[in-house]
C-alpha cells in the first residue's frame, strides 16, 4: 500500500511539475511579419506598435544564427534568435538614431522552457558604437521572473492561461547615463504580450531625469498570419 501511495504521489508531482513548464518560443515568437497594436497614452497619435522584421546573422558559441528585429520600443530593435536547446538568445540593440548596441557575450534572455516560480539572472558588458563612429563601453543587467498564469481580459479579448513575468533591467550606458526599467508582462500562448505595465527611469550622473510608468494593452495582431 504505502508503495502504491508512494507511486501515485511521484506521478502527481511530475503532472504538476511540467504543467508549471513552459516553452517559450509558444509565448513569444520570433517571425518575421508579426505585429502588434497596442492602446497607446492619449499624448500619442494613433496606436502603439511593435513588429518584427529579418534581422542579420550573429555568432553564439561558435555558430552562426539568424535573428529577429523586434521592435518592441518606439526608438529600439532588439536583436534576437531561437536556438534549440537554448532559448531565445539576445544579441544586442539597434536604435533609430543609428547607433547600435552589441553584446560581448550574446544573452539567454529567455531559456527555452520556463518554470512557474524560478527567475533568471543575466548580465553583460557591451559595445555602443555611435553614429560618428566613436564607442562608450556599458554594462546591462537583467532579472526575470516566471511568476504565475492566469487568465487575462484586454481590449483584444479574453487570454487563458496567460504567462505573466515580472523584470528590472538595468544599463550602464557609459557616457554618464543610466537606464532602468521594472515591467510586468503577460503573454498569451501562440500570441504573445497581451498586457504590459513598465516604469522606466533615466539619471543622468546620478540625478533622475526621467520616471513615468506606461500601461497597455493589445488591441489587435497578427501573429504567423493569424488575426487576434
Amino acid at each position: 500500500m504505502k508503495k502504491i501511495t508512494l507511486t501515485l504521489f511521484i506521478v502527481l508531482f511530475s503532472i504538476i511539475s511540467f504543467s508549471q513548464t513552459k516553452k517559450i518560443e509558444e509565448f513569444y515568437q520570433l517571425r518575421a511579419g508579426n505585429s502588434w497594436n497596442y492602446v497607446a497614452p492619449s499624448t500619442w497619435k494613433g496606436d502603439y506598435v511593435s513588429l518584427m522584421k529579418v534581422g542579420g546573422e550573429f555568432q553564439f558559441e561558435d555558430k552562426n544564427y539568424s535573428t529577429i528585429l523586434h521592435f518592441d520600443a518606439t526608438k529600439a530593435a532588439k536583436i534576437l534568435g531561437f536556438i534549440k536547446g537554448k532559448g531565445i538568445v539576445y544579441f544586442g540593440e539597434d536604435f533609430a538614431d543609428k547607433t547600435f548596441i552589441r553584446f560581448d557575450k550574446p544573452q539567454i534572455w529567455f531559456p527555452e522552457k520556463v518554470k512557474i516560480g524560478t527567475e533568471t539572472n543575466i548580465e553583460t558588458s557591451f559595445t555602443r558604437t555611435l553614429t560618428d563612429g566613436k564607442t562608450n563601453r556599458g554594462i546591462y543587467k537583467l532579472k526575470q521572473k516566471y511568476v504565475s498564469i492566469a487568465d487575462v481580459k484586454v481590449t483584444a479579448g479574453e487570454f487563458k492561461k496567460c504567462l505573466r513575468i515580472e523584470s528590472e533591467s538595468f544599463w550602464e550606458l557609459g557616457d554618464g547615463r543610466q537606464a532602468k526599467t521594472i515591467s510586468v508582462y503577460h503573454y498569451a500562448k501562440n500570441v504573445g504580450v497581451i498586457k504590459a505595465s513598465a516604469r522606466f527611469i533615466i539619471l543622468q550622473n546620478g540625478k533622475e531625469t526621467i520616471n513615468r510608468v506606461i500601461e497597455t494593452e493589445l488591441k489587435f495582431a497578427n501573429v504567423a498570419g493569424k488575426m487576434y
